[in-house]
């Protein structure tokens, strides 16, 4: 079995907030952690390519990941892509990978957005890729409270992946209700946005569950 996981610094180890201390380290992000689910679980080893990158947004997906799906022929193509393209540009600390996105806020307008997912959904399918979204997670109140209307902007955005899911030969996974089961403390790193090992495991529990599903459904055709 061959994954595919496009995402953004969600998916990535990470020091704690303005420090060198390693808050969560490789083996606990959520797609390593999915990768030794999937070879428990189907007792075989399991090809899973992480790219997961910092500040990526779903322009990426027009600029160069296609090329991923044509080398890779993943079965399985899970996209965790928003919260970077839809964050106030006010505060941010990193550049944009793409030089069309100086200076713009949002970096990826949610037309934008929406027209990404749909032309690479369209690819990955045609080449016999299901595809898994995976919508923008809540982030701490006192981000809310900084950047005034980012609770209505990821709400926008995910209503508009959601939209996009019936029509993707795959299924999208609501992980911004899906991961409020955990208390606040076991959500949130030190920054109030990335997850922490917990919630980590918590993403990678329900990705398997999905591709059980999907195994199963193709096991009963």
């Amino acid at each position: 079995m061959k994954v595919l996981v496009i995402g953004d610094s969600y998916g990535l180890p990470r020091y704690a907030k303005d420090s060198f201390n390693v808050e969560l380290d490789y083996a606990g992000t959520y797609p390593e952690q999915l990768r030794r689910m999937l070879t428990a679980h189907f007792a075989e080893d399991i090809c899973l390519v992480n790219r997961c990158r910092h500040a990526n947004t779903s322009l990426s997906l027009i600029k160069g990941e296609a090329n991923e799906i044509e080398f890779l022929r993943p079965d399985y193509t899970i996209l965790q892509l928003g919260l970077v393209d839809l964050w106030p540009a006010e505060g941010r600390r990193i550049w944009p990978l793409y030089s069309e996105q100086y200076g713009r806020d949002p970096w990826v307008t949610p037309d934008e957005y929406k027209n990404n997912l749909q032309l690479f959904i369209k690819f990955a399918n045609s080449r016999g890729s299901k595809v898994i979204l995976v919508n923008s997670p809540p982030v701490s109140k006192p981000h809310l409270l900084k950047h005034t209307g980012l609770e209505k902007k990821i709400a926008q955005y995910n209503n508009l992946l959601a939209r996009l899911a019936p029509g993707a030969k795959g299924s999208l996974l609501d992980w911004h209700e899906s991961v409020k089961c955990l208390a606040e403390r076991n959500i949130f790193g030190s920054d109030g946005i990335h997850p922490t090992r917990e919630a980590s495991k918590l993403l990678a529990r329900l990705l398997l569950q999905q591709i059980i599903s999907f195994e199963e459904e193709a096991g009963n055709g």
